[in-house]
């Protein structure tokens, strides 16, 4: 009877030790999750579009084009976003972190939509896409920003 409690206590606690284990696999000494290195550094926003979409239709288009320096994104390794804009003349820092290999930025809340991220050579598209449904109707919203590394 014994050893079957200690088996049973073993096999809870190597289950316990493992899920925690898991849990923080994606996780730095501080409890944050690392971002991807290749973010690091400062980078030119060359545009930034904004879309939305009803029944498969793209009702809405918003494209702003930047010149280089007019609006900039530098990433640190300390999670943060610096967003400059008006070259130079007004900033915002923001939390980031990333999850799953998707980049989420701003204050966290529980239905924060992030950003998937792909790169090529010395550039960078960072796409956001958030679904709501409005008078029976899904409404989807979709946020594109083209970077490219600043020299």
């Amino acid at each position: 009877m014994f050893v079957r409690q200690f088996f049973i206590l073993l096999m809870f606690s190597v289950a316990t030790l493992s899920a925690s284990c898991q849990e923080n696999k994606d996780k730095e000494a501080d409890g944050q999750n690392p971002i991807d290195n290749r973010l690091l550094g400062k980078w030119d926003v060359i545009s930034k579009t904004d879309s939305e979409e009803v029944r498969g239709v793209e009702k809405e288009t918003d494209r702003d084009i930047y010149q280089p320096g007019e609006k900039t994104y530098e990433f640190t390794a300390e999670n943060k976003l610096i967003i400059t804009d008006g070259f130079g003349r007004h900033q915002t820092t923001l939390p980031i972190w990333m999850l799953e290999g998707e980049l989420y930025i701003g204050q966290f809340h529980t239905d924060k939509e992030p950003y998937a991220l792909s790169f090529t050579e010395n550039r960078l598209t960072m796409v956001k896409r958030e679904e709501e449904r409005k008078d029976g109707e899904v409404i989807v919203q979709q946020e594109v920003v083209v970077l490219k590394r600043h020299l």
